[in-house]
């Protein structure tokens, strides 16, 4: 979950289960984002769904610009080339990654075999 006041309004940004559902009727393709050049965009901007769904687009990308692309006090990462890593989508990703393995799990506690 990312978590952040902006002004005057405070968001928890966070992907469940419904907001991936939701994305699929919505036509994303979770299988083929990856070859997406606007991969990151839909992303973060389904990232508002299950608290902020009618924050609009473009604030949605206006406030992404506005953060910071490291938690507070944390020290950025380095790639490679000594250029900072954005840590920001790198938490987006780990959310929808959460998300996705949750919903591949089993729901319930009864026991069950195969006959």
């Amino acid at each position: 979950m990312i978590e952040f006041d902006l002004d005057g309004t405070h968001y928890k940004l966070e992907v469940t289960a419904a907001t991936i559902k939701q994305m699929e009727r919505g036509g994303v393709n979770f299988a083929k984002l990856g070859d997406s050049i606007i991969a990151a965009e839909v992303l973060w901007k389904g990232m508002f769904i299950a608290h902020h769904n009618s924050v609009p687009d473009a604030k949605r990308m206006q406030i992404y610009n506005a953060l910071s692309s490291v938690a507070d006090g944390e020290e950025p990462e380095l790639d490679e080339n000594g250029d900072p890593v954005d840590m920001l989508m790198s938490v987006v990703g780990d959310e929808y990654k959460g998300a996705i393995e949750a919903l591949g799990r089993a729901q319930g506690n009864v026991p069950w075999k195969r006959s």
